[in-house]
């Protein structure tokens, strides 16, 4: 047998008995930690300890809870009729206008009604719509912007709307179909809004003007005269405005219908 055989044997057996012993230090390792002062504090080790969560169902709040949240205004409803009845007149201009654009969906539907589709009175009827629908869209736009806030001011004005999507939508769509009944049903409800006008007037203290007898030359003239202006608002001019502190220009914003 060589000595170099010898020596690897050696160093291969010297090896194993180092390893051997390691593994029995760190198993003797592992039993030292476990001291007394483990085990208390495992004993001891933190439990967390939640609050209990109010139980599901909960009732309702009371009556007397509610009340406390509900602000009643002593006066109700009189500020709307205040300022209806301060400003009625203004109020009720807003109204004419919309019996012209009613007039008007109205003059030219009856043109149009039972025509033929793609004839040069269907087409007239088309470019009418092109004009009208965005005519009295801008009515309804202008009127928010020359009354800041008029929905939580004035009471007519929600029935001016209802009006306002009669006359929008509700025509046009009836005289498209060539729909007989539905028209009826819109002057109906036409009728029907001008009905709580008229009530509601009465409650304070107004009343409606009487509608322009056609038959007289003037009155016809005069209710011409105002239609046309309603019909054909000024234009916005577009002309430069200042704008304070800035030193510039810019230019108004203009609307066009």
């Amino acid at each position: 047998m060589s000595r170099a055989w010898r020596l690897g044997v050696g160093t291969i057996f010297a090896a194993f008995v180092v390893s051997v012993a390691g593994c029995g230090e760190h198993k003797s390792l592992e039993d030292s930690l476990k001291t007394n002062a483990d085990e208390e504090f495992i004993k001891n080790e933190y439990k967390p300890s939640p609050k209990k969560r109010p139980p599901d169902g909960l009732p309702p709040p009371t009556d007397a809870e509610l009340k406390a949240w509900d602000r009643k205004d002593p006066e109700g409803e009189k500020h709307l009729y205040k300022f209806d009845k301060k400003n009625l007149k203004r109020m009720l201009n807003y109204w004419d206008e919309l019996e012209c654009y009613r007039e008007k969906v109205m003059e030219e539907g009856e043109k149009a009604f039972g025509i033929e589709p793609g004839s040069p009175e269907d087409e007239q009827w088309y470019q009418f719509k092109q004009v009208f629908i965005p005519q009295i869209n801008a009515w309804q736009q202008r009127l928010f912007a020359n009354e800041p806030r008029i929905l939580e001011k004035s009471k007519l004005i929600g029935h001016f709307l209802e009006a306002h999507e009669l006359v929008m939508h509700g025509y046009p769509k009836a005289y498209n179909e060539s729909d007989r009944t539905e028209i009826q049903k819109a002057d109906a409800h036409w009728t029907i809004i001008e009905n709580k006008i008229t009530k509601y007037l009465k409650n304070i203290g107004g009343e409606l003007p009487p509608k322009p007898d056609l038959e007289d030359p003037k009155q016809k003239e005069a209710h011409e005269k105002f239609c046309y202006k309603a019909l054909h608002p000024p234009k916005n001019t577009g002309k430069a405005k200042k704008v304070k502190g800035s030193g510039g220009k810019r230019k108004a914003k203009k609307i066009d219908i």
